[in-house]
């Protein structure tokens, strides 16, 4: 009776613990996982590069500079250790952001380049838990081009390539104006000139052309869709005399489908 109550107890105490040691492994395989609560914060996913270019030289470049809050990012596993941005606008990460969570928490980066832009945001605990989420951005880009009192029209240069590996632009919107000082040619003799926009292909997109008078302006709004990436470029020729001197100014943004995240924003608090 001894010997079977012995054995008994054996096998129970060998079942007991084959279970006990099961769960103990399911523990260690789930023990890195779901550590790290990645709460970022950022106001904005979107922005407009602006770029001023005056007789072929760039005046100013405004990049779009966008922000994240790393600070209500928390793990189970203890402190934070660092957090990181990777901008997305090349191809190695060499642009990456990494910063130690105890000097600060808010990463900023200034896009310089137009893209839709996947974002990886990582953040990494005291124990290397790591933590990572992705966000779309969408960087457009304006450019206000202008000559001056020039009886040669330059050849505008516009690169629809944009620096990520992402779809090419959806939209280009051109609203030019070219204003006949008329310094030279006798008072009252109008100045044929005649826009041409060129894709990447070398093909003819669109052409307008319009006589203007002397001290007057003509301005043409145009909207092209089926982008390809390379460079565009936008011509004006005169059809009369060279020695008509015109004002040339164009205004061109490179747009992108409206793709990008919802900005998550702090909530604002409300008064009790």
């Amino acid at each position: 009776m001894g010997t079977n109550t012995t054995g008994v107890v054996a096998v129970l105490s060998m079942l007991m613990l084959t279970a006990l040691s099961g769960c103990l492994g399911t523990d260690e395989d789930d023990a890195g996982a779901d550590l790290v609560r990645m709460n970022v914060h950022y106001d904005d996913t979107s922005g407009t590069i602006l770029e001023r270019v005056q007789n072929g030289q760039t005046l100013t470049l405004d990049g779009v500079s966008l922000s994240f809050d790393f600070a209500r990012v928390t793990s189970k596993a203890g402190n934070m250790k660092s957090f990181t941005m990777d901008p997305g606008d090349d191809d190695e990460g060499s642009n990456a952001i990494t910063v130690n969570a105890n000097d600060q928490a808010e990463i900023s980066y200034e896009y310089l380049t137009h893209g839709l832009f996947t974002v990886t945001l990582t953040a990494t605990d005291e124990q290397n838990n790591s933590g990572t989420a992705l966000v779309t951005v969408r960087i457009d880009k304006q450019i206000e081009w202008t000559q001056t009192n020039t009886n040669e029209p330059s050849t505008m240069v516009l690169d629809t390539s944009p620096d990520c590996d992402c779809p090419v632009p959806n939209t280009i919107a051109l609203n030019s104006t070219i204003t006949n000082r008329n310094d030279i040619v006798p008072p009252g003799t109008p100045v044929t000139v005649t826009w041409t926009l060129y894709d990447a292909a070398d093909a003819t997109r669109a052409s307008h052309s319009e006589q203007v008078g002397e001290g007057q302006s003509a301005d043409w709004s145009h909207g092209e869709s089926n982008i390809n990436s390379g460079e565009w470029r936008i011509e004006v020729e005169q059809g009369q005399s060279e020695e008509e001197n015109l004002d040339i100014s164009h205004e061109v943004r490179v747009l992108y489908s409206a793709l990008e995240s919802e900005p998550n924003p702090l909530e604002t608090p409300t008064d009790a």
